[in-house]
């Protein structure tokens, strides 16, 4: 119906309002960039005029005006306000000084019609995606049958493209990336002892493959082998999980030009291959992380009620998502409520379902607490790790009013910060929460000075939120690029911090990246070093953004709603989950959103990139 009214002409109502709608976001839009130019600002006039053009393009088409896609009127105005809000916000917040307050305001007032239809249009689209689609896969439609022989062809066609694609940074940083996150493990290992404050798991894996590295007699520098072997491990892994994803799509019915875009993305575009070879924990846990999207979604939408074989890879997945990041456990703890929830109606499948997930559970404290007791490892998961978003909002209302703060405050805030003030940074809490003592009493004194702080500057308190987790909201955000403290490494931390280099030199003494290939370096560098060049590329930079993929997920669970699908929400439930412990979490990085990034793209190709195959419904 809508298509049939978007060929019709404009009526003179219709077009005056299209044309004021286009015209005030223009205006606000040449305003800002003259703002923009005069700070010396480029990077937002890469996503931002693109979003512009998307707009003005579908108020063209005439989707300010349709009436019913998916939500009412007054919602979809609510949402395209909202967003628009944020993005307005985010701008304002990043370019001190290039406009009032009010001005803000008109900008958002301008820009919602365009983001409106933007909407509109891309509701839409959606409907007409997976609409058919998704309602013949849910009530038990064909799907496109794969041979076990095929579906290991496959497979193993798209790993042995996938490992070579990670071969290539492999060789380029042989052995590994070392960011500074690997610093405190190394310690662990090598002085300190073994403590969770890391998932133990990796630890142990990364202490394995050093000894391996230091035993193996035809190596002559045991580092150096060591440090290989896991970056071949963990290339081998997450190799693996692309690869059984791309036969999962397959078996789904997402088209093959989107599988075979999938595979080579995740072979060779260099956020994959410099994350697989990057000492961190959450390179694995992303991988994981996606593949256990992947089967929550057969869960739900599985023509045939699951095996013991599904429920034995499911049990194994969710073991080791648990194992490998300390705080997947809350995120899970949602997902395993909302499962149950979701099959109140299935007794029979809920029960089993419910039946796995405790074991699951059970199984990871008996699998972490062997580890722990066989590792000798201590508990140390710090409690002012919990505090980053506290700990930002009293160090904010200090750094800007701290003259009004009375005699009380200073006297609780000396109680937890016994060396002074905390320190704020916007985008990271670890300097305002780093001297926290994690005693009652301490613990005591830092409530109440938080509330009674929040209660006098509840605005600053939000914004301090806000701003923490900026790169989650603002499509525009560069603090996510650099690294969390001043100096800045890129938004992949390819290297750890030169003041760092006495540590390194002490713990691993035998580590040294080799420096033969500086033309792939170079290359590298260029992409995520300082000065990314694909910040100046929209759509590049808009796949890049952290903030992209938290309205992608968004935007998957909204289309589930408006398909009244509700059923394909289970398996975002985890993603969102995650994301919610990102914004309590201390500052927003790639590696850090990287799990949400991997398994929002699954769903959507899911929802959205599956074939149409005549004659099988």
């Amino acid at each position: 119906m809508w298509m049939e009214k978007s060929k019709e002409k404009f009526t003179a109502r219709e077009a005056a309002v299209t044309v004021c709608c286009a015209l005030a976001p223009l205006l606000c839009a040449g305003r800002i960039f003259l703002l923009l130019r005069g700070s010396g600002s480029v990077y937002t006039m890469g996503i931002f005029p693109m979003a512009l053009l998307f707009g003005l393009y579908c108020l063209w088409k005439k989707a300010l005006f349709y009436q019913e896609v998916f939500f009412s009127v007054p919602v979809r105005i609510l949402l395209a306000a909202v967003f628009t809000a944020l993005q307005v916000l985010g701008l304002f917040w990043s370019h001190a000084g290039i406009g009032s307050a009010w001005e803000a305001v008109v900008w958002t007032v301008c820009l919602i019609p365009p983001a409106y239809a933007g909407l509109n249009m891309l509701f839409f689209m959606a409907r007409e995606a997976a609409g058919e689609g998704a309602a013949r896969e849910e009530s038990g439609g064909v799907q496109e049958p794969v041979g076990s022989g095929a579906a290991r062809k496959s497979f193993w066609g798209a790993f042995a493209l996938i490992f070579g694609g990670f071969c290539i940074p492999f060789a380029t940083y042989y052995p590994a990336i070392m960011a500074y996150d690997v610093i405190p493990q190394l310690d662990q290992i090598r002085s300190s002892g073994l403590t969770t404050h890391h998932p133990l798991i990796h630890t142990l894996l990364l202490k394995g493959c050093l000894a391996a590295g230091e035993a193996l007699p035809f190596f002559s520098n045991g580092d150096r082998a060591g440090l290989a072997m896991y970056s071949l491990i963990q290339m081998a892994v997450m190799a693996g999980c692309f690869a059984w994803v791309y036969t999962f799509l397959k078996r789904h019915q997402v088209s093959r030009w989107l599988g075979y875009a999938f595979v080579l993305c995740a072979a060779f575009f260099p956020t994959h291959g410099m994350l697989a070879v990057s000492v961190t924990k959450d390179s694995i846990y992303a991988a994981l992380v996606m593949v256990f999207t992947a089967l929550v979604y057969e869960l739900v939408v599985g023509q045939e009620r699951p095996g013991g074989r599904f429920f034995g890879g499911y049990l194994l997945v969710t073991l080791l998502l648990l194992l490998f990041r300390n705080n997947s456990v809350y995120a899970w703890i949602v997902y395993a409520a909302a499962a149950a929830f979701a099959g109140r109606k299935r007794p029979r499948f809920c029960k089993r379902v419910c039946a796995v997930h405790g074991a699951a559970f059970l199984l990871y404290l008996l699998v972490n607490g062997l580890l722990v007791h066989g590792a000798a490892a201590t508990s140390d998961t710090y409690a002012r790790e919990t505090l980053s978003v506290p700990a930002q909002q009293i160090a904010r209302v200090v750094q800007y009013h701290g003259e009004e703060l009375s005699e009380q405050d200073r006297e609780r805030l000396t109680a937890v910060w016994k060396e002074g003030l905390p320190e704020y940074v916007p985008a990271i809490a670890d300097r305002s929460k780093r001297d926290i003592d994690g005693d009652r009493e301490t613990l005591g004194q830092f409530a109440k000075a938080w509330a009674s702080l929040g209660l006098r500057y509840p605005g600053e308190y939000l914004k301090a939120f806000l701003l923490k987790n900026k790169g989650i909201w603002d499509l525009t955000d560069t603090t996510y690029l650099n690294d969390v403290y001043s100096y800045a490494k890129g938004y992949l931390q390819i290297t750890y911090p030169s003041d760092q280099q006495v540590y390194m030199d002490t713990l691993a003494p035998g580590y040294e990246r080799h420096q033969k290939l500086q033309i792939l370096q170079a290359l590298y560098r260029f992409f995520a070093a300082g000065d990314e060049l694909w910040r100046y590329c929209p759509p590049v930079a808009l796949l890049m953004q952290p903030a992209f993929y938290t309205f992608l997920l968004l935007f998957y669970g909204l289309c589930c709603i408006g398909l009244k699908k509700p059923g394909l929400l289970l398996p975002a439930v985890f993603p969102m989950a995650l994301l919610g412990t990102l914004l309590l979490g201390p500052c927003v990085l790639t590696r850090y959103m990287y799990p949400v990034m991997l398994s929002v793209t699954v769903l959507a190709l899911l929802l959205f990139g599956r074939e149409i195959h005549s004659g099988r419904s």
